[in-house]
């Protein structure tokens, strides 16, 4: 039966469940937090592979993380059914075999070839989806378990705490300003080409728009929830923009491999299409659409030019757009109640009836993220990184193994009350937040490259932020809502019918192409003429 257990929405509504399964799992992390501990090692989804016995060993090492993941969803989600009068026995064994070809569909995607290609785990889950969902006829009791909406709104609120509002102060206001003319231009011109020239919904347009305005599947996702999109609007606009991700990644890295002066040095006296290292950075933050691909375009330019465009295409991009997927969400779900979803012959709509329809789990979103902007905003004013000198440091675009040595090491005179060499432990230490003046000074007193590494590794290290709070917290929350991510697109692929694909044609390509010939000439434009001096400055 579909009959509630509870006539309160607060426990007979996916919206609501949603809401009370994320920010559980969001307290759960940060009560372990705040015990000095962490939930990371039972958070986790398949490692990087290319041997099958990497495969198994990899298995075996987390096979209990698994089985928390599995039972820690299972046993939320089951209740929720139950309580919403739903079958639980269909439940429970339909679950199962999603969160196995979850897990199955996660290997795939750690597979390195799979990387090369950045076919991220919930594209490959809807492509595979849509495959056997079109090659063989789904049971009637699977759909219980096939709750996408549930699925995508759990994970949705679950974003929110990965995007905490301090990261606009840390873009600061250049890279924020830049942000927001793209996101908006962006938006909408994908936005008015969808629905004026080839006649989109308009739900479907905005979850187009904001794929390309923001950061392409995450962006899609979040949206889709927000505006009640169809399951198809959101298939195709994930499809669409892992088709451009993919794309930029090869003309941004031709682009600006013949942009950047070998020296990496332009002057008023340059020709107008040559572009600095760090300029090309926020250009290519400006025009990828999946930050993935951006960092690998940028992780190449670095490894010639140094760390600049790494930086700066982590505030135009990873922090800048990406803030904006909250300011889409709640906007865009009001305009979605207001407009989009009036019956017919219904003039205005009343505060009760707004309330009524709004997406709650918008509401979670926010609340997930005002929850780690108070904690972010937290951070010890007497942080002290450290870093032993034999390491590795890893980042999203770069890792290197080193083993430093500072015995001769000359310590900048405005940083000796800062940076400290201790040979007896041999460590390097940096009291507060080192900014990117501090590392460019420490780097250029180093002798060694592997000095250089260190130090890099230390920058990092006295982010509290990034090396603690996003390490043990956000980092767990991060893999739980891929979990939930891929139960959705899985869903998405098995319900979903290639001709019920083909009926758009390629109207949304066309559209979100249009935005790409908007977004990258903007971007350019903005980054080496209006806002130039900024990026030029970043080191």
């Amino acid at each position: 039966t579909n009959t509630p257990k509870f006539g309160s929405q607060l426990f007979t509504t996916e919206d609501y469940w949603a809401v009370w399964l994320g920010l559980g799992i969001i307290a759960i992390v940060m009560i372990v937090f705040w015990c000095g501990s962490t939930v990371k090692h039972y958070a986790v989804t398949p490692g990087a592979w290319s041997g099958i016995n990497e495969i198994w060993k990899d298995f075996s090492n987390n096979f209990g993380a698994y089985i928390a993941v599995f039972i820690g969803f299972g046993a939320v989600f089951t209740l929720s059914i139950w309580m919403m009068g739903r079958n639980v026995k269909e439940f429970i064994i339909g679950y199962i075999i999603i969160f196995v070809s979850s897990l199955l569909i996660f290997y795939l995607a750690s597979w390195k070839g799979m990387k090369t290609w950045h076919m991220g785990a919930p594209l490959l889950a809807l492509l595979i989806g849509l495959i056997v969902g079109n090659m063989f006829k789904m049971p009637g009791w699977l759909n219980t378990s096939m709750r996408t909406e549930y699925y995508i709104k759990t994970g949705i609120v679950l974003l929110g705490a990965t995007l905490p509002l301090t990261l606009i102060f840390e873009a600061g206001g250049i890279a924020f300003l830049q942000a927001t003319i793209v996101s908006v231009a962006t938006w909408m011109a994908i936005f008015l080409s969808a629905t004026r020239i080839f006649n989109l919904d308009p739900k479907f347009g905005a979850v187009l728009g904001t794929g390309g305005a923001v950061c392409g599947v995450s962006g899609s996702i979040a949206i889709g929830g927000a505006v009640r999109a169809d399951k198809d609007h959101i298939a195709i606009s994930i499809g669409v923009v892992s088709i451009w991700a993919i794309v930029m990644v090869f003309v941004l890295a031709i682009l600006t491999k013949f942009m950047i002066p070998p020296d990496g040095i332009v002057t008023k006296l340059s020709p107008w299409y040559l572009i600095t290292p760090g300029e090309a950075g926020a250009w290519v933050g400006t025009s990828e659409y999946a930050d993935a691909a951006g960092f690998a375009v940028v992780a190449e330019i670095a490894s010639e030019y140094g760390d600049a465009p790494i930086h700066t295409f982590t505030l135009m991009k990873v922090i800048g757009r990406d803030i904006w997927i909250g300011i889409w969400a709640f906007i865009l779900s009001i305009v979605s109640v207001m407009y989009w979803e009036k019956s017919k012959g219904e003039t205005s709509v009343g505060i009760s009836v707004i309330w009524e329809r709004f997406p709650k789990f918008v509401l979670g979103f926010f609340t997930a993220s005002i929850i780690m902007s108070i904690i972010a905003g937290l951070a010890p004013k007497d942080h002290v990184g450290k870093v032993k000198l034999n390491d590795i440091f890893k980042s999203k675009a770069q890792k290197h193994a080193y083993n430093a040595d500072f015995s001769d090491y000359i310590i900048p005179e405005q940083l000796t009350q800062k940076f400290v060499y201790d040979s007896k432990n041999r460590v390097i230490t940096f009291k507060g937040k080192m900014t990117l003046s501090e590392l460019d000074l420490l780097i250029s007193a180093a002798k060694y490259p592997d000095q250089e590494w260190a130090i890099k590794n230390l920058h990092y290290k006295t982010d509290w932020f990034e090396s603690v709070l996003k390490s043990k917290a956000i980092g767990p929350i991060k893999e739980l809502r891929s979990w939930a991510f891929v139960f959705c697109f899985l869903c998405i692929g098995l319900s979903t019918r290639f001709k019920e694909l083909a009926i758009f044609g390629l109207k949304p390509f066309w559209a979100f192409t249009i935005g790409v010939i908007v977004n990258v000439p903007l971007g350019f434009f903005l980054t080496t003429y209006i806002f130039s001096s900024y990026w030029q400055a970043i080191r």
